[in-house]
């Protein structure tokens, strides 16, 4: 009987034995594949990259969610073609050389004095043109990429207005949207969707062009939405006197440095166009900052 209960003890004691290390390897994979977990996961399913989203914070010069009220569209009906861009006069007080390099820091800045501007998109098909074909046009003129457009359709997007024409309209929704006009006078402003385009135009709108955030708008900094990054921009301005400005911003520059660049240009209006890629500027025939791909697009700002 002894016998019987001894080998008993020592089949329980082996069972045991093996239980034991397998409870330990299971608990020790259950460890490396928690620590692990991030390595696994599918791309697609992780949260965008800082370089696609901004971080929101609370900081003045942080990400603000631009949440307004409905955009005002369907004011006034639209323009299938505002025929033949007509050039518009932008005076300003001062008697300065048509074009001045103020360039600095990684920031290509170019102040244009008392010019004639042509906007080139006037309608809503596929009007791409290549940099070299504009100069072609206009030798002697400023000449830099402006409105966003559709890469596969070749549209032009935002709100569009040529010769007081309205050839799109404000995007319906309640993300506030912004665009630079130029009145018919030559006067200069940023509006955004809280206005009909019956209004911009009965007040004078002659030319708008529209992608981005207000970045100085009736001579006041606006909070900084976190469309300003380290990539390729450009911008839009007009300063106290009406001078415009075509600003360009290197990769890597950041708003820091795009703010601290224009700080000492008294600026009223500054307002940032389609940038990455389609960035190019040229200035009396020679490209200043050529398109990363030679890109073809479908609106350009001229100033001669």
């Amino acid at each position: 009987m002894e016998d019987i209960l001894e080998r008993q003890k020592k089949k329980k004691m082996n069972i045991w034995a093996i239980i034991v290390p397998i409870l330990i390897f299971i608990a020790l994979l259950g460890v490396a594949a928690y620590a692990l977990r991030g390595l696994f996961t599918p791309a697609d399913k992780t949260t965008t990259s800082s370089s696609d989203q901004p971080m929101k914070t609370s900081a003045s010069n942080g990400y603000v969610e631009q949440k307004g009220e409905e955009a005002a569209t369907g004011s006034m009906a639209l323009e299938d073609d505002a025929s033949t861009s007509e050039w518009v006069k932008v005076p300003s007080t001062v008697n300065l050389d048509k074009f001045t390099d103020l360039s600095t820091n990684g920031i290509t800045i170019y102040r244009i004095n008392n010019p004639e501007v042509l906007k080139t998109s006037t309608n809503l098909t596929d009007q791409r043109m290549k940099m070299a074909d504009v100069i072609a046009k206009y030798p002697n003129a400023l000449i830099m990429n402006a409105s966003a457009f559709n890469m596969q359709t070749g549209q032009v997007t935002g709100f569009q207005i040529n010769n007081g024409k309205l050839i799109q309209d404000w995007s319906p929704g309640t993300t506030v949207q912004y665009a630079f006009v130029i009145n018919k006078d030559g006067s200069c402003k940023i509006y955004d969707s809280s206005t009909p385009a019956a209004t911009v135009i009965q007040n004078g709108g002659q030319q708008s062009y529209d992608f981005g955030a207000a970045i100085i708008r009736d001579g006041k900094i606006q909070p900084s939405d976190g469309s300003v990054d380290w990539k390729i921009h450009i911008f839009i301005a007009n300063d106290k006197k009406n001078n415009l400005y075509a600003i360009l911003s290197d990769t890597n520059a950041g708003y820091d440095n795009i703010m601290k660049a224009v700080s000492n240009l008294n600026l009223e209006n500054m307002l940032m166009l389609d940038s990455g890629g389609s960035s190019q500027l040229s200035v009396s025939g020679k490209i200043i900052v050529a398109s990363q791909d030679d890109r073809a697009v479908p609106d350009y700002i001229v100033m001669k």
